[in-house]
């Protein structure tokens, strides 16, 4: 069943889009549950990767999620709430990426700001981190892993930075947040923290 809608999503993007042409669909149209809505991503002249959220049946986009870089464009993605009310779009970036909420009204659908996630370090680690200091970020990657029946979302969440003597250090921490009935987000559960190797 899912290789038959993905197939179909596969050929909805690359025949009902006459203005592009079809390699310029580098994407499958990731549809929502109830099949109103997916992700279109178009290659642009410039080189870079449109990114919207369209619907389906009328090709209208009903939201531009980002503009990126062709590199990192195919892995991108959404993960959909099983009702299709909310969508969690991944962003991926150079050194990690981003989780934007969206959530689904009567004119389309609105951000829901995701909070701060905190450091992931373990005890040791930022014992380490005091005594070396942190040369630079190499890493920060926050990806939606799956949508719980209570509506929360859960994050996998990496971390990664260069002390000041030059090694590489990291680690990784799984994020449950919570929507409450006006949308708003926050941090339900923060668990599995452990350091992560380079």
């Amino acid at each position: 069943m899912k290789t038959l809608l993905l197939l179909a999503s596969l050929f909805f993007a690359t025949c009902f889009c006459p203005s592009l042409r079809a390699d310029d669909q580098i994407k499958d149209a990731s549809p929502a549950p109830d099949g109103k809505f997916g992700m279109l991503l178009t290659a642009e002249e410039e080189g870079g990767v449109k990114i919207q959220l369209i619907e389906l049946s009328s090709r209208k986009v009903v939201l531009d999620l980002a503009e990126s870089g062709a590199p990192h464009a195919k892995d991108c993605k959404l993960l959909w709430a099983p009702d299709s009310q909310r969508v969690a779009f991944y962003e991926a970036v150079h050194r990690g990426g981003e989780t934007t909420v969206y959530f689904r009204n009567d004119s389309g659908f609105t951000e829901s700001p995701v909070p701060e996630l905190g450091g992931c370090a373990t005890a040791a680690q930022k014992k380490e981190l005091k005594a070396k200091g942190v040369l630079k970020f190499i890493e920060y990657n926050a990806v939606p892993k799956e949508w719980l029946k209570s509506g929360a979302l859960v994050l996998v969440d990496d971390q990664g930075w260069e002390t000041m003597d030059g090694e590489l250090r990291g680690c990784t921490q799984t994020v449950t947040i919570a929507f409450d009935a006006k949308h708003k987000a926050s941090v339900q559960r923060v668990t599995g923290k452990k350091p992560k190797e380079y």
